[in-house]
């Protein structure tokens, strides 16, 4: 430890200084403005949260015949929250933003949700649901959710506080695909990802695609493809596939553990690319019944490329490159129009060999 204090005593004074003499500094200002910084960030995610959140809720609704039955809930279409439900390190900025307390207020809701359509408003709070009062502070979210039946459809009668008034509410739950959402709070990284349960954006990646409406739909819609395809359920089966004929290879040829790892990684990535294509095409099925225009989805790949232009071409990687999606991405409109056209039902074959690419070069 003495020889170890020596040296950092000898390297500081060794190395050289800067010259320049700075203005007095103070740490009570930087604290200030580090509080400012913060408010800052947190009404940016806020922003962001906030019509995404609508435009996703109203997408789980529409597009709640396409999930399997299994992936249905009944609900009212409300984001809530309280003084204990935003993210720790912006939870004060954003209760003083939405004066947030104990009791669970709505933070956002679809406008084609029940409760949208009921006539409930961003700000209300919940008082009462069919005469039960709801649980205030850190039980509050557990209270309303054991009060809402996922299994069954339902009318309910909410008690609701607008503007220091008492309102009551009659709000018929309808069926949604189950999967939740939300923006973490990455600012740096463009990413978005389906876990089989949640859909999770970064907040970096919410922000662009909010410039353009239908651009976040597709996104959206894509993870919310994945989910419903049971993809994630899918690639841990291949993994696990993958890492038993790993192990009996390696078994034989000595390296068991090496080999298990290998084959779990291969057999993980397998059919990626197809998986992505499979959501793609969802996607846009999605989006037909959540009634968003099409023709105004198809750049959507030719902005993505200018962002990430590393996406233009996909070398052995996940995804197929930005250049097969846009035109995968047309050829799944057209079907859909050509379906529309000859009053067939409007639903997904679910045979990519249906969307037929032939490109006369491949760099994957």
């Amino acid at each position: 430890m003495r020889v170890l204090i020596l040296f950092s005593f000898l390297l500081i004074f060794s190395c050289a200084q800067p010259q320049t003499k700075l203005p007095e500094y103070s740490t009570v200002l930087t604290d200030k403005e580090r509080d400012i910084q913060n408010q800052m960030f947190a009404e940016s995610w806020l922003n962001t949260y906030i019509p995404f959140s609508v435009m996703g809720t109203d997408i789980l609704f529409s597009a709640a015949d396409l999930c399997e039955e299994d992936d249905r809930i009944y609900s009212l279409g409300m984001n809530l929250g309280n003084e204990n439900s935003a993210y720790e390190s912006i939870r004060e900025e954003i209760n003083q933003s939405l004066g947030l307390g104990s009791k669970l207020k709505v933070v956002s809701l679809g406008s084609v949700s029940p409760a949208g359509k009921a006539g409930i408003l961003a700000g209300d709070e919940i008082l009462e649901i069919d005469g039960e009062k709801i649980k205030q502070g850190k039980d509050a979210y557990t209270s309303y959710i054991e009060k809402v039946d996922r299994e069954y459809k339902k009318l309910y009668d909410l008690k609701i506080l607008r503007n220091n008034e008492i309102i009551d509410f009659e709000v018929r739950s309808e069926q949604r695909c189950r999967f939740d959402f939300v923006i973490d709070l990455d600012n740096n990284t463009f990413n978005a990802f389906a876990n089989g349960d949640i859909m999770v954006f970064s907040l970096r990646m919410a922000k662009w695609l909010l410039m353009n409406e239908t651009g976040a739909a597709i996104v959206f819609a894509h993870e919310l493809g994945h989910n419903a395809n049971k993809h994630v359920a899918d690639k841990i089966e291949n993994a696990q596939a993958g890492a038993l004929l790993g192990l009996l290879l390696g078994i034989y040829v000595g390296l068991p553990q090496d080999m298990m790892e290998i084959g779990q990684s291969m057999g993980a990535s397998a059919y990626s690319i197809d998986y992505e294509n499979e959501a793609d095409y969802l996607s846009m099925y999605i989006l037909q019944r959540a009634g968003y225009n099409l023709d105004d989805a198809v750049d959507f790949w030719r902005r993505f490329a200018v962002e990430v232009p590393n996406s233009i071409y996909s070398q052995g990687g996940t995804h197929p490159s930005t250049a097969e999606r846009y035109v995968r991405m047309e050829a799944t409109i057209q079907e859909i129009k050509n379906k529309i056209e000859n009053n067939e039902p409007i639903i997904p074959s679910y045979e990519l060999s249906l969307i037929h690419i032939s490109e006369p070069t491949r760099p994957y």
